[in-house]
């Protein structure tokens, strides 16, 4: 069965209504989040004696005007397979929903709440969802369970007037997984809670309590979705580059994995000291590139992985420092530039030594 879900609200709806006048959503219970806007459309469909009753939102008795937080606006289109019928939609919409929000929200055809020619009436319920975040153990025992709790407030279970079922999604690159009862999870529907057996790194994610109330009939049903409920798992370096022997002149990369949720971010350092873009030094996340190597790219390099909600921190380090002359004159690569600098150097030495100008004669 696909549940109602909070969507553009279209006044043709009407036409299947079969009905001079209804509500959007047409829901007989409409349930929505405390803090989110309520949007709730009146469409009357009649002739041109009909239009003269003017249409308006009432509840508790009181006439809902533009307000602060309420927004009111009226659109008038002709009937496209019927000239005679104009359709016209009042849509309100009220920010920042509150629990005193709650009750029958009416849309009157007519001059008054005492006097009108007919009336569409939608139960708008509030319930709110305590928010949570739940940490993997970082020492898995034989018996670990991480327990996700869906505490909503402003559902009753022993209210007849309505029947709801609970379901647990995990969020995976954006779209919502259905979990049922598994070696891994176990769902309670009694207090609509769900246990991870054995909880991993891996397990780690946004995961999601969804209410869905049914009508009577069970012939539609509304979803209600809770904020993601947060399972972290704290940074951690999970492979990275062994130390390395290089030439001048070559091109470094070093390399290193992480996990963690919320996702780590990764800092390159050296000697102590952050790394940061050049033209020859390039940080990217999980690789660092240095181009055409020289002497003071020699050192100690670090991979550090972060997160903000964290105190803690993961580091690896990886030391990079360059072959001896022996290697490079047996014709490793780079033996050219090593060439040239020894005898750039040795030419130095000269000068300060006064050779120099001997040689010369």
């Amino acid at each position: 069965m696909n549940c109602f879900l909070v969507s553009i609200i279209l006044p043709y709806f009407i036409f299947s209504f079969g009905k001079e006048l209804a509500i959007l959503p047409s829901l007989k219970q409409y349930w929505i989040i405390k803090g989110s806007t309520l949007k709730l459309a009146c469409i009357h469909n009649g002739t041109q004696a009909s239009q003269e009753h003017s249409l308006s939102f009432w509840k508790s008795n009181t006439h809902i005007i533009v307000s602060n937080g309420v927004t009111v606006n009226t659109i008038a289109i002709s009937h496209p397979h019927d000239a005679r019928l104009t359709i016209r939609t009042l849509n309100i919409t009220k920010s920042d929903v509150q629990f005193s929000d709650g009750g029958p929200w009416k849309c009157i055809l007519g001059q008054n709440i005492g006097n009108f020619k007919e009336e569409a009436v939608i139960d708008v319920r509030v319930l709110e969802f305590q928010s949570a975040e739940y940490d993997i153990p970082d020492i898995l025992l034989e018996d670990n369970k991480l327990i996700v709790h869906c505490n909503a407030f402003g559902v009753n279970p022993t209210d007849t007037n309505y029947t709801f079922t609970t379901e647990w999604r995990k969020v995976s690159e954006g779209k919502d997984q259905v979990l049922g009862n598994s070696s891994k999870y176990t769902i309670f529907t009694a207090n609509r809670t769900l246990e991870i057996v054995k909880p991993l790194r891996e397990d780690a994610g946004d995961y999601r309590c969804v209410l869905i109330f049914n009508k009577e009939d069970n012939s539609s049903c509304q979803e209600v979705r809770s904020q993601p409920f947060n399972v972290k798992a704290v940074p951690k370096i999970e492979t990275h580059d062994k130390d390395k022997n290089m030439y001048l002149g070559e091109t470094l990369e070093l390399r290193c994995t992480t996990s963690g949720f919320p996702k780590p971010s990764i800092t390159w350092m050296k000697n102590g000291t952050a790394l940061n873009q050049t033209e020859r030094i390039h940080p990217k996340e999980d690789k660092l590139v240095i181009y055409n190597l020289r002497f003071d790219d020699e050192g100690d390099y670090q991979c550090v992985a972060s997160h903000p909600q964290f105190n803690s921190t993961d580091r690896a380090k990886m030391r990079v420092k360059f072959r001896d002359i022996k290697e490079v004159l047996s014709g490793g690569k780079g033996y050219i530039q090593v060439y040239l600098w020894t005898y750039i150097l040795f030419l130095l030495s000269m000068l300060q030594c006064g050779l120099y100008a001997e040689l010369m004669l």
